[in-house]
């Protein structure tokens, strides 16, 4: 609607048209003809508008003037109708409005038309931004006005805006704001009750911005010299109200009022001149003007863009977070120091939060924080959460990133820390606390580098999985990513409440969370026992990740893809028997889809603590609790890696499960093209208590494929109370691989000292023929009981020594095999053995469960199923240089070699331990219906391992 305000006697003139015209002589005037819709009747209505009140806002003896091309809304009972001017009469204050609508005894009128709307009820709309174009001082779209009138009456309208007064000096001004202190909603949709012509309904806006043009197609520009107008629904100010302007180049300033005001109906209030105040540049040259800045950040729009022109040193200020921003905060790699944070804020940093949940796109990029040179830290700056709430809070340079949101470019030298008096579920982080994303809107963090050590000394004790991250505490949303990120500091948990802790992102929680090129160089020590009550299940674990410590989303989609951990990784703290505990190199666990893809992981796992918890270990990942999860090499081929040593080195009265790669994978999909080359190391002081130690070079348990991988470290147990299941590939008592191809084993290893149930395999530590398919795998590694690892160094082995006397099940391939339940045929082909077995010298009655294939084959009863390795096209091939030898108990032991197996007669006499009521070491099987081989003596190059 295009009308203006006219001042009749002396005073303020307040246009909303093209120009004040001068009152026309003539009675009438501009008659047209209206093209009537076809609905309805066709009928006409005079109209006339409400004058505004006179009132401190000196709007004085007024009248509403139409314009040509205004439109006002007819509602007849079942539509809103456009109605439009026909003519205007007695200078243009009354208009006839012409149009078509149901034959009704009352109607209800809105004028202007674009205000009205017809969903259940009649809306009316105030808009939150609001244009003045040319000479005009206010936007007359915004001036609503409603009637109740009688078929065949004219129209009396009664305005239903109030008005706010604004003077401007200068003529440099693009836009003005208006808010209430207290977040009064001041614009927006209002319910039109057709009952008796009253609003309900509380609006939505609680922020109007003035803009203006000096045509109605022109682009936006800056205002004039003069007086305008914010038009704005009746209501009280608690606290005053708060203006901001923003100039042509992007400077801003703010003027507010303190005392309660009342925008009173149909009249208003006088801001007087608002541009007379100090206006924060938009390059920031000083830490005066940051700190005005920090005023007025929370007013930036989306788009606006705020520079630093030089390093600012605020001398140790004590900064309060800003509220909320939305624009583009870029430091042009400058740097901000020597300044302090202490918040019980929700979102604590340097921005509060980065975003809305409007999905602007805010950024905050190209920044250095707490440091003065760009390469050590200030000594002085810090951030750190106090919050004492029950809710979620978040800390860090950003405390909360919002949808759509970037952090780029940013490196931090500032320590983040949660202090004790924080008793609330909390996230915190080196770059953002934490992030929320949605429906493909998610945060971005990247190219960002954090040197602040991360510290939760939080007293919290809730049960909801609190977060600390190096980079990010938590994501809160879908679409996250986090990639080329850098952690270089440590991170420190003492918090009980905190269950969820990485060197990258400490807790993923949302759908299609990718962390992709990050490294933590940071070591990470979780100093408390978490009281998390949902982690006596595997879904609800403890995870502690050299990039990631959990991710457990229903919707999955988390990629973590070529990353590197260098941390190193350390339990300080017990947890209670009744939790369940991971560890991973690269990921703490995952329990819903999830893929990892190219990682490298050189940094250790190690324990100062005794465990009661059953516990996951694994140089990649520590569990994958999902049916979904896949392990595999990057597209450009790399693999994952492991070269971390993993360690138990304290008692535990929980079940382990210890992986070069996983440490266990339950459910199904696979795990592929993966090398370990990391020890794996039980040791542990005073193991007192009787319990079962899973461990293998690529999996200590799997329920899943296993294909394409490489184990090079050797395991090794030393704990006489433990019943070690070990597997050069996968070790594990329970779990059943569906399938093992194309892995290949070098590394030694040894159930040293472990109870004498104790079971190692060289691919396997169980071979359960119902469920699993072995194929084209081979196993050049030692499987001894001697002791190689004292006298090793790194990943190397030592020089034998103390060989063990004890019945071990001792496989190259298998250390026992359960007894299938149907006759298996081929499950096992192509594999391939060169390896050397140990035991104690003068202990050749334990050869009865030491075996080339299996230490033992397992048989229910005497009509067992049959049972065939290899195949006559895919036989098994026995290398030649497969030895048995023998060690005393010294150091270093004196080694006696035995057979080296060089014909098929020596192959019969080891193909299988002899304890095996299915098997005759002079034929190779006492009932070929039960236990068959079928196996090639070979050179190295015709096995092709040379």
């Amino acid at each position: 609607m295009r009308k203006y305000m006219k001042y009749i006697a002396a005073g303020l003139v307040i246009m909303i048209g093209a120009s004040c015209e001068k009152i026309q002589e003539t009675t009438e005037n501009e008659i047209k003809e209206i093209a009537y819709d076809g609905y309805g009747v066709p009928m006409s209505f005079k109209a006339k508008g409400q004058d505004v009140m006179k009132s401190d806002i000196d709007v004085g003896a007024s009248a509403i003037v139409w314009d040509s091309d205004d439109a006002i809304a007819i509602y007849d009972g079942s539509q809103l109708r456009e109605f439009s001017v026909s003519s205007r009469s007695y200078g243009n204050k009354i208009a006839t409005f012409s149009g078509s609508a149901a034959d009704v005894s009352t109607y209800y009128s809105v004028t202007p038309y674009s205000a009205a709307t017809l969903d259940t009820d009649i809306k009316v709309t105030i808009p939150a931004t609001q244009t003045v174009i040319g000479d005009h001082c206010v936007d007359g779209e915004a001036m609503v006005a409603t009637a109740t009138v009688a078929a065949g009456a004219d129209i009396s309208f009664t305005n239903q805006f109030s008005l706010l007064k604004i003077s401007l000096s200068g003529s440099d001004i693009v836009s003005v704001t208006l808010t209430g202190k207290s977040d009064e909603a001041i614009c927006g949709e209002k319910v039109l009750s057709t009952s008796d012509g009253t609003f309900s309904g509380t609006p939505e806006g609680k922020t109007i911005n003035l803009v203006y043009k000096a045509s109605k197609e022109g682009a936006y520009g800056a205002f004039p010299a003069g007086d305008y107008f914010v038009v704005l629904w009746p209501g009280e100010f608690t606290g005053g109200f708060k203006l901001i302007m923003t100039k042509s180049d992007g400077s801003k300033a703010i003027k507010s009022t303190s005392a309660d005001v009342t925008f009173a109906l149909n009249s208003g209030a006088n801001a007087s001149t608002i541009d007379d105040v100090t206006f924060a540049p938009s390059t920031i040259m000083n830490a005066s003007q940051l700190k005005m800045w920090r005023r007025i950040a929370e007013y930036y729009t989306e788009g606006e863009e705020v520079k630093l022109g030089a390093d600012i040193d605020l001398g140790g200020y004590a900064w309060t977070p800003v509220e909320q921003f939305i624009g583009i905060f870029n430091g042009q790699n400058h740097k901000i120091y020597n300044f302090t944070i202490e918040s019980d804020a929700v979102n604590v940093g340097f921005i509060g939060q980065l975003g809305s949940s409007s999905a602007e796109e805010a950024q905050l990029k190209n920044v250095v924080f707490g440091s003065s040179n760009g390469t050590s830290y200030d000594g002085t700056s810090s951030i750190t959460v106090t919050t004492d709430r029950s809710g979620w809070t978040y800390g860090g340079i950003v405390g909360y990133a919002q949808k759509k949101s970037t952090i780029s470019g940013v490196t931090s030298f500032v320590p983040v820390t949660a202090a004790a008096s924080v008793t609330g579920k909390h996230a915190i982080g080196g770059i953002s606390g934490s992030g929320n994303g949605g429906s493909g809107n998610g945060i971005t963090i990247t190219g960002c580098h954090n040197y602040g050590a991360i510290t939760d000394n939080s007293a919290s004790t809730t049960t909801e999985n609190s977060a600390i991250g190096g980079i990010l505490g938590a994501t809160d949303g879908s679409y996250t990513v986090v990639s080329s990120c850098v952690n270089h500091a440590a991170v420190h948990n003492y918090c009980a409440a905190v269950s969820r802790i990485g060197g990258i992102v400490g807790k993923a929680w949302d759908a299609h969370a990718t962390i992709t090129e990050c490294t933590n160089e940071g070591d990470i020590t979780n100093e408390a026992a978490s009281v998390t009550d949902k982690a006596s299940s595997w879904d609800n674990a403890v995870g502690v990740g050299g990039i990631l410590g959990a991710f457990t989303s229903k919707n999955g989609g988390l990629l973590v893809n070529k990353c590197t951990n260098s941390g190193t990784l350390t339990m300080a703290a017990s947890p209670s028997e009744s939790y369940r505990t991971t560890y991973g190199g690269i990921v703490g666990n995952i329990t819903y889809a999830g893929t990892i893809k190219g990682c490298t992981n050189t940094g250790e796992f190690t324990e100062t603590v005794t465990c009661a918890a059953l516990f996951a270990v694994g140089g990649i990942l520590g569990l994958g609790n999902t049916s979904s999860l896949v392990i595999t090499k990057a597209d450009d081929d790399t693999y994952n890696t492991n070269s971390g040593a993993l360690w138990h080195l304290k008692e535990h009265s929980g079940e382990c499960w210890y992986g070069g790669i996983v440490g266990l994978a339950q459910s199904s999909n696979y795990i592929e093209y993966c090398t370990n080359n990391g020890r794996v190391i039980s040791d542990p002081s005073g193991q007192s208590a009787t319990i079962n130690f899973n461990a293998g070079g690529i999996c200590g348990s799997s329920q899943k494929i296993i294909r394409n991988c490489t184990n090079n470290g050797y395991v090794f147990t030393y704990a006489g109370k433990l019943t070690s299941y070990i597997g050069g590939i996968c070790g594990g008592r329970s779990l059943k691989p569906t399938q093992i191809t194309d892995c290949t084993n070098t590394g030694f290893l040894s159930p040293f000292n472990a109870s004498g149930s104790s079971v190692c395999g060289g691919i396997l530590a169980i071979l359960d023929p119902n469920n699993t398919t072995v194929h084209s795998c081979v196993n050049s590694g030692m499987v001894t009981t001697g002791d190689f690892y004292r006298n090793g160094s790194g990943n190397t082995p030592g020089t034998l020594r103390n060989f063990e006397s004890k019945n071990y099940y001792m496989g190259g391939l298998f250390g026992y095999v359960n007894a299938p339940t149907a006759d298996v045929t081929d499950n096992v082909t192509d594999c391939i053995v060169a390896c050397t077995f140990g035991q104690r010298t003068g202990s050749e009655s334990k050869d009865n469960y030491k075996g080339i294939i299996a230490g033992q084959t397992r048989s229910t009863s005497s009509t067992a199923y049959k049972m065939v390795f290899g195949t006559a096209e895919h036989p098994i091939l026995i290398v030649n240089t497969t030895n048995f030898q023998y060690g005393t108990n010294a150091n270093p032991a004196v080694i006696t070699q035995g057979d080296v197996i060089t014909t098929t007669a020596l192959a019969n006499k080891w193909l299988m331990g002899s304890s095996s009521n299915l098997y005759d070491s002079a034929n190779g099987s006492s009932d070929t219906s039960k236990v068959d081989f079928n196996y090639v003596i070979a050179t190295p190059a015709q096995a092709g391992i040379e």
